[in-house]
């Protein structure tokens, strides 16, 4: 109405009409242009909202990840200076040649970690990390996620030569009963690793012994192992702290 009032208003030199309608016209624009800046800003917010809420789903979840496999290392670094200390020394595990032979087994196990990257990797792809509006989250993000995905990976992701030897040497019979008794995987998210009871007898547990100890690179490649994860799970540590900060951070963005 304005638009087709004005023309006739210049024409009529009616400068009173005139003035009204242009600041009636210059609010129209202004308040057209704010309204969707603001719906803008509001379509802005609620995806910013989302990617957090989904990367707090991430970092939860690599918490928990990161907490079975301090256990599950845990296990497998203990099982492994006790075959270590076999070698080394020739004596038993608690007296038993079995107990011996699982510690050599599940020495070998392996589960490897990645972060829960998904959310982050999205936003990076999409150039939408600035919808991170705290720059020290974004940085610790970054930091996590990047040294992850180039620093510190080859740690939790090594095949160990270790255990290709040893699986190797290993009877079918005692492979078997191990995976059946000795070791439990509820869910993918999951790895249980218990003592069991000897499917064979003290004797052919010796003999199974003695076969490791034939082989001339079974104890260097354990070493090397042991080592490897022992480092990974002090690496892994060092992560609670910072997924706690990076999650309560978020929170904090969250709130505003």
């Amino acid at each position: 109405m304005i638009f087709r009032r004005f023309p006739q208003s210049l024409k009529e030199q009616n400068w009173t009409t005139i003035l009204v309608e242009f600041v009636l016209l210059v609010c129209g624009v202004f308040l057209g242009i704010q309204a969707a800046n603001w719906n803008e800003q509001r379509a802005e917010d609620a995806k910013a909202q989302a990617y957090l809420a989904r990367i707090r789903v991430n970092l939860e979840a690599d918490v928990t990840s990161i907490q079975r496999r301090k256990a599950f290392w845990g296990q497998v670094i203990n099982y492994g200076k006790a075959a270590t200390h076999y070698a080394e020394t020739g004596e038993l595990v608690d007296g038993s040649a079995w107990k011996t032979v699982l510690a050599f087994y599940q020495a070998s196990q392996l589960w490897q970690w990645v972060t829960s990257d998904s959310t982050y990797q999205e936003m990076r792809s999409g150039g939408e990390l600035g919808l991170i509006h705290d720059q020290g989250l974004r940085d610790t993000l970054s930091q996590y996620y990047l040294e992850n995905g180039s620093g510190t990976a080859y740690l939790f992701m090594l095949q160990p030569e270790y255990r290709r030897i040893v699986r190797g040497l290993t009877p079918s019979v005692v492979a078997d009963h191990i995976w059946a008794k000795c070791w439990q995987q509820p869910n993918p998210g999951e790895q249980y690793l218990f003592d069991c009871e000897a499917p064979i007898t003290e004797a052919q547990a010796q003999a199974v012994l003695d076969g490791y100890m034939k082989d001339p690179n079974l104890l260097r490649e354990l070493r090397f192992w042991v080592a490897n994860q022992t480092v990974a799970l002090g690496v892994i540590e060092n992560y609670t702290p910072l997924l706690q900060n990076m999650l309560a951070r978020e929170k904090a963005a969250a709130a505003r």
